[in-house]
C-alpha cells in the first residue's frame, strides 16, 4: 500500500511538472518581444552564424599555426599575421538579448555594424593558457 502511494505520489509530481513546463512555455511565447517568425530567423541565423564562425575559424587558426611553423622551422621573423583585437574578442563574446531598441541579431552582428568601433591591431597575441590571460 504504502508503494503504491509513493508511485501515483510520483506520478502526480511528473504530472505537475509538466504541466506546468508547458505554461510557462506558452506564457513565454505569448508575451516575447518578437513574432514567431523573426524569434524563427533568429534561432536559423545565429545556427548559421556559428557554422561560419566554426568554418572561418578552422581556416584562420590553421594559417596562423602554419604561420607560426614555417617561422619556426625557417629560424625567421613570423611575417604579420591581422588578428582582432582583445577588446574586440570580449564584446563578441557577451550574452546577447533581443531589443527592439537595436535590432540585431548576434554580438557579432552588433560589433561589425557599430560605426565607432575599433580597427587596431595587435602587434603579436601571445595567449598565457595557465592563466588564461593574454600577454603583451
Amino acid at each position: 500500500m504504502y508503494d503504491l502511494c509513493l508511485q501515483i505520489l510520483g506520478w502526480y509530481t511528473i504530472i505537475i511538472a509538466g504541466t506546468f513546463g508547458l505554461i510557462g512555455a506558452c506564457y513565454t511565447n505569448c508575451h516575447s518581444k518578437v513574432s514567431f517568425l523573426q524569434l524563427t530567423f533568429w534561432k536559423r541565423y545565429v545556427e548559421k552564424e556559428n557554422e561560419h564562425f566554426d568554418a572561418y575559424t578552422l581556416e584562420y587558426a590553421s594559417k596562423l599555426a602554419e604561420r607560426n611553423l614555417q617561422s619556426f622551422f625557417e629560424n625567421k621573423v613570423p611575417d604579420p599575421f591581422r588578428f582582432p583585437n582583445h577588446k574586440a574578442w570580449e564584446e563578441i563574446s557577451a550574452l546577447y538579448s533581443f531589443s527592439r531598441s537595436e535590432q540585431y541579431y548576434s554580438t557579432l552582428q552588433r560589433y561589425v555594424e557599430r560605426a565607432d568601433r575599433d580597427f587596431a591591431r595587435e602587434k603579436s597575441p601571445v595567449m598565457d593558457l595557465e592563466h588564461g590571460n593574454e600577454m603583451k
